[in-house]
């Protein structure tokens, strides 16, 4: 069982990750002291996860504000969720903006051009509110 949870702080994240329901939460701000450190937490608990061979994984992710390594940090977590949707676990990521947001609209944008398995939906949010 790969249950993972990092409870936010002003510079982290929530993440959680529910091996039972199938589903990573990422939700908050992200600006780490330590990017790298932080998301290699991530990464080895979602290496155990994918070891598995899970079915399925719904991935939701929020982010108000992220710093460029924190950038680099996501746009490495989500070739490692491709490459798990190339080994047959159906990996869906819906990615929420801020309606005024464009960077991050336009970050989340590029990177989906970048996914050739995973399916990722931008989505909108519509009150404003982190999920």
């Amino acid at each position: 069982m790969t249950q993972f949870t990092q409870a936010a702080t002003s510079r982290t994240p929530y993440i959680h990750l529910n091996d039972v329901a199938g589903t990573l939460e990422i939700t908050g701000e992200s600006y780490p002291e330590d990017v790298r450190r932080f998301y290699a937490t991530l990464s080895e608990q979602l290496a155990v996860f994918f070891a598995s061979k899970p079915p399925q994984l719904l991935v939701t992710i929020h982010l108000s504000y992220f710093n460029s390594g924190s950038a680099r940090a996501l746009m490495e977590l989500l070739d490692q969720l491709d490459e798990a949707a190339a080994r047959n676990t159906d990996i869906s990521i819906n990615w929420y903006c801020d309606p005024d947001d464009d960077i991050t609209r336009e970050f989340a944008e590029d990177i989906a051009m970048d996914i050739q398995t995973a399916k990722v939906n931008i989505l909108e949010t519509d009150d404003g509110q982190d999920r």
